[in-house]
């Protein structure tokens, strides 16, 4: 019985004993088949990895062709358009380009407008003065001066002479203020001053005011810079009140 019962037992040991081996023997032929079939699959994978990669570079080089040539367009374009710019303002500006000023003065006015417009020059009026012996809308003077060299348009600035002395009133000062506040209202009016006339009086009052021969009173209008003679009293009020008004002939 015990031969019986072992029997079986020793025949099913056998039979798995068998598939493992077969299954490990299946396991063994199987293996170099993989490795066969996963070389060309590598060299396949380094092949597209390498086409790959010289593919990137290739764009990367026309890449870079791409912004050198679009840099030097754009550096191209600056020239241009700098040069266009500067050669605009060479003729605006007229740089480089003078004109010598021509000697205008005492020429009268449309005499002298035609001399500097035929010069390509402007003018402008500042200012008129009164000359002793000068003929009306006579040049008297110039700016920029005369052989000065000036740009095409410049305007040049021209003072005429006025046919009438510019007239100034005389202010309060005749029996109403001492001699340093006289003096100072006349020359701020623009008058200029002489040597005093002393009479007795009041220590320097005004009592009078004199142009030449000629007693001016307050308010009085005479041309400006006119020399005025201020009659103010020394101090000496013992004949003052003999002295009643100075004329012409008291100063003969």
């Amino acid at each position: 019985m015990e031969e019986t019962s072992k029997g079986p037992k020793n025949d099913n040991k056998k039979e798995i004993t068998g598939l493992v081996e077969r299954a490990m023997g299946q396991k063994e032929e199987e293996a170099p088949e993989k490795k066969a079939d996963k070389a060309p699959a590598q060299k396949k994978e380094k092949k597209s990895n390498a086409a790959a990669k010289k593919v990137n570079k290739a764009r990367r080089k026309k890449n870079i062709k791409v912004i050198t040539i679009n840099l030097l367009a754009m550096l191209m374009v600056l020239v241009a358009v700098l040069f266009i710019v500067l050669s605009w303002l060479d003729s605006y500006t007229l740089h480089g380009k003078t004109i010598e000023v021509p000697d205008v003065s005492g020429k009268q006015l449309s005499e002298a407008v035609s001399i500097l417009r035929s010069e390509k020059l402007d003018f402008e009026i500042v200012d008129h003065k009164y000359v002793k012996g000068a003929k009306e809308n006579e040049v008297l003077e110039q700016r920029p001066a005369p052989a000065a060299r000036v740009k095409e348009g410049r305007k040049i600035e021209l003072t005429m002479s006025s046919a009438h002395e510019p007239m100034q009133i005389i202010p309060p000062v005749v029996d109403n203020s001492s001699l340093r506040e006289a003096q100072a209202r006349l020359r701020a009016s623009g008058f200029k001053l002489g040597e005093n006339v002393l009479v007795p009086g009041e220590k320097d009052w005004v009592y009078s005011l004199l142009r030449g021969k000629d007693t001016l009173r307050n308010g009085m209008q005479i041309p400006v810079g006119s020399t005025v003679v201020l009659v103010i009293g020394s101090g000496d009020e013992k004949d003052a009140a003999s002295q009643v008004e100075i004329d012409e002939p008291w100063f003969e």
